[in-house]
Formats: C-alpha cells, sequence, structure tokens
C-alpha cells in the first residue's frame, strides 16, 4: 500500500508552478504561498502534493488532502499512509495543486 501511495505521490500530474519541479524532486514554495495554498486546499477540500522534511531530516513526498490548519500545523488524510496525520508547516519544504484527471 505504501509503495503504491508512494508511486501515486511521485507521478501524479501537478498544475504548472512559476519555477517548475523535475520529476523526483520536492517542491519548493515560500511560507506564504505554502500557508496559503493548504489553506485554500481546506475549503476545495483538493488534494495537494507536499515535500515533507521530518525530525531526522529524511525528505519524502506526499499526497494529502487537507482538513485544517491550526496553529502552525496541518491536519490532512496522508495518502501515503492511509491515515489522518499532523504535519507542522515549517516542515513542509512546498506545496504544488494537482492537475485536474480530465485534462
Amino acid at each position: 500500500r505504501a509503495i503504491r501511495a508512494g508511486d501515486l505521490a511521485s507521478t501524479t500530474p501537478r498544475k504548472p508552478t512559476a519555477a517548475p519541479v523535475a520529476v523526483g524532486e520536492l517542491p519548493r514554495t515560500g511560507p506564504a504561498e505554502t500557508l496559503a495554498t493548504v489553506q485554500a486546499a481546506v475549503l476545495t477540500g483538493e488534494a495537494l502534493w507536499i515535500g515533507y522534511v521530518n525530525a531526522e531530516g529524511a525528505a519524502s513526498q506526499r499526497v494529502i488532502a487537507p482538513i485544517r490548519v491550526e496553529g502552525g500545523f496541518v491536519t490532512a488524510y496522508d495518502h501515503t499512509a492511509d491515515e489522518v496525520r499532523t504535519y507542522p508547516l515549517h516542515r513542509i519544504t512546498g506545496v504544488a495543486e494537482l492537475a485536474d484527471e480530465e485534462s
């Protein structure tokens, strides 16, 4: 399950951004853009592709569906882990919106 979800995170089409992201690289956005994008996703119910660095410094990419943003944390359904998790916003390296399926 985790391997399939990881494959999804790395191969899911993303909407074009000002700074293109190469395949396999983590998205990079500034803190304000990251926060605004995550907050918008909470309102729209859309999933996002995020780059994340854990407390040990290991980087990963994930597809999440944000549920709420408060107190410097985002709570989201993590498709990679197949569960709801909470992530500190300062550990998110960047976000990218997923492309529409019909595009």
